[in-house]
């Protein structure tokens, strides 16, 4: 009875270790699939739109981008420019569009805000930063995680490098954006992340 019991308990911890073993692969592989379906349906609301609607999705998110430029201190109360929730979210799931950076092999879902559960399954926008629209005069805000378990996220951005790029994806535009400055900054510290009138930013 003794020699089962043990038997039963070496194979209890065994599964336990393998477990903890295996959780991060495949978790990450778990995620990633879930990204991956989120940006194929993403597409085929992009692809099912009309001229005519991308005309006025793009004039809603330009006119939201002006009235935030306008409003400074939306930054810090996003509220007092409306309209942000509708803006771009083509297939009603949040998404806006996607970041890709090739160098660290990342492809992200870009969600509205940035609450727990957007940056639990991709990347989030700042509310009360421009949406990306590829205009002079805006800066884009994109957040995501690093280091989690479960997904794999922004963890290797750090091997990004000034002069490397990534690409911005919304509707029908790809936006191409080269890395000029890398840097680390307090949550207070949100100057670099102010908008220039003369630059587009992300």
């Amino acid at each position: 009875m003794k020699k089962h019991l043990s038997t039963v308990l070496l194979f209890l911890v065994f599964f336990v270790g393998l477990s903890v073993l295996l959780y991060p692969s495949v978790s990450n592989w778990w995620n990633t699939k879930h990204m991956s379906r989120a940006i194929a349906d993403y597409d085929e609301s992009v692809q099912a739109l009309q001229p005519e609607d991308y005309t006025a999705y793009w004039a809603a998110a330009q006119d939201y981008n002006t009235r935030l430029a306008q409003t400074p201190q939306a930054f810090y109360d996003p509220a007092l420019v409306d309209g942000y929730e509708q803006a771009l979210n083509v297939s009603g799931t949040g998404i806006m569009g996607t970041v890709n950076i090739d160098k660290i092999h990342v492809t992200l879902p870009i969600y509205h805000g940035t609450d727990e559960g957007v940056l639990a399954v991709g990347a989030g926008h700042l509310q009360g930063t421009s949406l990306p629209t590829g205009d002079k005069g805006t800066h884009c805000v994109l957040s995501a995680h690093r280091g989690l378990p479960s997904a794999t996220l922004f963890s290797n951005l750090d091997q990004l490098e000034a002069g490397d790029t990534f690409t911005v994806t919304v509707l029908d535009k790809m936006f191409t954006y080269q890395v000029d400055k890398i840097s680390i900054v307090l949550p207070s510290e949100v100057e670099d992340l102010q908008i220039d009138p003369n630059q587009d930013y992300c």
